[in-house]
């Protein structure tokens, strides 16, 4: 089990860097492989809450780029307005 804060099934990561409305994060692998994982949501910086399946996220990120010694899936974007991440269509709940 992952060291991440995930409270009732949702983790949250404060995403800050954005370039013509596509933001970009990463998230660590063991987060995902989290079993009390359901949701992450994504806290825009001055923007709205994006809020993904972990299925969603399996599907769009498993085959992704990874860093730090393979530790941490992405960079990745998120697109609120074309509902992608990872350059792929994910069913996301935009908030706010």
């Amino acid at each position: 089990m992952s060291k991440a804060s995930i409270v009732g099934g949702v983790w949250q990561r404060r995403v800050t860097w954005e370039k013509d409305g596509v933001w970009r994060t990463d998230m660590f692998k063991s987060v995902l492989a989290d079993d009390r994982l359901e949701i992450a949501e994504f806290l825009l910086k001055d923007g709205p809450t994006i809020r993904v399946s972990k299925k969603e996220l399996d599907r769009v990120l498993l085959d992704g780029p990874e860093h730090y010694h393979g530790q941490i899936w992405g960079p990745f974007d998120i697109d609120p307005h074309a509902k992608r991440v990872a350059g792929q269509k994910v069913e996301m709940h935009v908030f706010g």
